[in-house]
């Protein structure tokens, strides 16, 4: 059966290599035919940005992401009090913030979140743009020489006392695309190497997959929702906004271990 959403639903590209916009969906009332059209540009962009939606609440925010799968809840951050599923992300300074390296939500699990679905609540007056790079191209630009060397490489991810082992090339389950899945924030060594021995490589692998041209910056404002993919994207939130007040909530979907 073909599956056609309303007409009102345009997706537009925001840059060369990564993100688009979705314009005429409530995701407070989606049908499945919109629904199928999120799916399918997220798989092809890795961000989608939808603007003014503002009737979502903390319960049909959840909803939104339980139509990719079951809810993840962070290991170490409590959410808004009756929604542990609710990752609470305010500022809490520069000098504490966590959220300004390249990552890939919560690497550091068996089976990391796949899908990450970002709401502003309340955002900065000026600043705390977040960034997010293409993994896929990332991947695609490296040698063949370096390729098949990271060809069964993997990598020690580890923080909140957890740590797991990750390809260091994994495969979409979906899509069947190669990425690169080293990050930051929370990857740090290769299987069978020392921290020291690692870093080298980890930070060549990093660098390259953040340069500008693999990007795209959202500005935030009031209604916003921002959703990514962890398989092939990596991100970063910059805290150029001192102590002004911002207030996010971030849904986030249970994964699959990385292949």
């Amino acid at each position: 059966m073909t599956i056609t959403a309303g007409t009102d639903v345009q997706v537009r590209k925001l840059t060369g290599p990564i993100a688009a916009e979705i314009t005429g969906v409530d995701l407070a009332d989606l049908d499945d035919a919109t629904f199928a059209v999120i799916r399918s540009a997220l798989l092809e962009h890795g961000v989608i940005v939808f603007r003014g939606q503002h009737n979502l609440t903390p319960e049909s925010h959840k909803a939104f992401g339980q139509r990719f799968g079951d809810l993840h809840t962070h290991p170490a951050a409590p959410g808004p009090e009756g929604h542990p599923e609710i990752l609470l992300l305010k500022n809490s300074g520069k000098e504490k913030t966590i959220t300004e390296v390249w990552h890939s939500d919560v690497s550091c699990e068996q089976r990391p979140p796949s899908v990450s679905v970002l709401r502003a609540i309340e955002p900065a007056e000026y600043g705390g743009d977040t960034m997010w790079a293409n993994q896929y191209l990332a991947y695609d630009r490296l040698s063949d020489g370096m390729k098949r060397m990271l060809e069964g490489l993997r990598a020690v991810h580890k923080a909140f006392n957890l740590e797991s082992v990750h390809p260091v090339v994994r495969t979409h389950p979906e899509s069947g695309r190669k990425a690169l899945y080293v990050n930051g924030g929370f990857t740090r060594r290769f299987e069978d190497m020392t921290v020291a021995e690692s870093q080298p490589l980890l930070r060549y692998l990093i660098e390259a997959a953040t340069t500008p041209d693999l990007c795209y910056r959202h500005q935030w404002a009031r209604g916003d929702v921002v959703m990514w993919d962890n398989r092939g994207v990596m991100h970063f939130a910059v805290h150029d906004y001192g102590d002004l007040n911002r207030v996010m909530h971030r849904v986030t979907v249970q994964g699959d271990e990385p292949r």
